[in-house]
């Protein structure tokens, strides 16, 4: 038996391992370069930058556990940053990826077949079997079960075959965020994070200060969800533009700062969730997963492809 997974971040990666740790042959695809999708992260001269979450925490005891392995294999480090604003009570001690956040997914999938850079647009039924076809049209295989681990607004038009499947996504809500990196020329006093120091950035983060980084003084800006949505098609350079002037306003010792890059996630966070752990069609062989099915954390995309892998299999006590 073989199956298709689609979309590389930690819910994909986490349901392809243990599928292929089962004796299931796994193609993985994602359309991005790598692996690690909220996870993302961007090489930028010899030295790596978290632009997707920059740290994540734990509640549950499952995860725990996986986290812990992940320390073990040198992969992970926890991270005590220095945080100025209101946050939660899981970030006050989180986990980063070394030497960047997708090192992480990146280590899950050392077993299991990758083809990056491929985007699938179609699904279609051939007999028992799923065929998947990219953005030129072409076949790019068959396969037993297909999965589909990406943001719900993006899975609903491969659902064309199955509309009642499609239907149940229909809820789910998801919102942008614009993240701009900047690096600044001197040592600024600044804390490692900041929650909410300009109305329009939700948070501030202080790459460089992450375990395992070398460059110094590049800071990750994220922009509040309504900015975002109210800017969502605007130039990469003009966003990167007025996101420094927020910076600048509230922090004017960076003033010597530049523009690294601007990045666009339009499905960046789950505004309103599925409510259960993963969707799974025994009888048409295709499921799908994703930190949207539980909430819009890290621990939420793993949960999730967790469940997942546990329905595929029958087995109630899957893991990693």
């Amino acid at each position: 038996m073989n199956a298709a997974v689609v979309g590389a971040g930690m819910a994909g990666v986490t349901v392809a391992r243990l599928l292929q740790e089962a004796g299931i042959a796994v193609t993985l695809f994602d359309k991005s370069k790598g692996s690690g999708g909220r996870l993302a992260s961007r090489q930028w001269h010899g030295d790596w930058i978290d632009h997707g979450a920059p740290y994540f925490g734990a509640e549950q005891p499952a995860f725990h556990r996986f986290l812990r392995q992940r320390l073990a294999s040198s992969v992970l480090a926890t991270w005590q940053p220095g945080i100025a604003g209101l946050v939660a009570a899981d970030e006050q001690s989180c986990y980063v990826g070394v030497p960047r956040s997708s090192a992480v997914t990146r280590a899950l999938l050392a077993p299991v077949c990758f083809q990056p850079a491929t985007r699938v647009t179609r699904l279609q039924r051939d007999g028992s079997r799923w065929q998947l076809f990219n953005d030129g049209d072409s076949l790019l295989g068959s396969w037993d079960l297909v999965l589909l681990a990406l943001p719900a607004p993006q899975a609903r038009p491969l659902l064309a075959a199955l509309p009642a499947l499609a239907t149940q996504l229909a809820s789910v809500e998801m919102e942008p965020c614009w993240v701009t990196v900047m690096q600044t020329a001197t040592p600024v006093p600044l804390p490692d994070v900041e929650i909410g120091a300009h109305p329009h950035l939700r948070r501030i983060t202080h790459n460089s200060a992450k375990p395992g980084r070398s460059r110094q003084g590049i800071y990750v800006l994220q922009a509040s969800t309504a900015w975002s949505q109210n800017h969502l098609e605007e130039p990469p350079a003009e966003i990167g533009e007025q996101m420094r002037q927020f910076w600048l306003d509230c922090r004017p010792p960076a003033r010597d700062s530049q523009i690294l890059f601007c990045h666009r996630w339009r499905y960046g966070f789950t505004r309103q969730a599925l409510g259960q752990a993963c969707l799974w069609q025994a009888a048409e062989r295709i499921g799908l997963c994703g930190d949207w099915c539980l909430g819009r954390r890290v621990e939420d995309a793993w949960l999730s492809g967790l469940n997942l892998a546990r329905q595929v299999l029958g087995s109630p006590a899957a893991t990693l």
